[in-house]
């Protein structure tokens, strides 16, 4: 028998699924906030750039692998 990864109880579903119903329904939701979590960002930084941009800033990478607007 296979068991839950999340939870621990026992299964019986297809290969490469480990995960129980009410579990997968628990991961599907926390994929789905991770994703709108790395959009938000994604288009916080879009926004920031624009302004830089629009201030006449370059954006640099400096010596250890940062990135900076000069």
């Amino acid at each position: 028998m296979k068991m839950c990864r999340l939870c621990g109880e026992e299964i019986s579903t297809r290969d490469g699924e480990n995960y129980c119903p009410t579990c997968e329904d628990i991961m599907d939701r926390k994929d789905k906030l991770a994703k709108r979590k790395r959009n938000l960002a994604r288009a916080k930084r879009r926004a920031r750039a624009d302004v830089m941009k629009s201030c006449g800033l370059t954006r640099v990478r400096g010596a250890l692998g940062g990135t900076y607007w000069e």
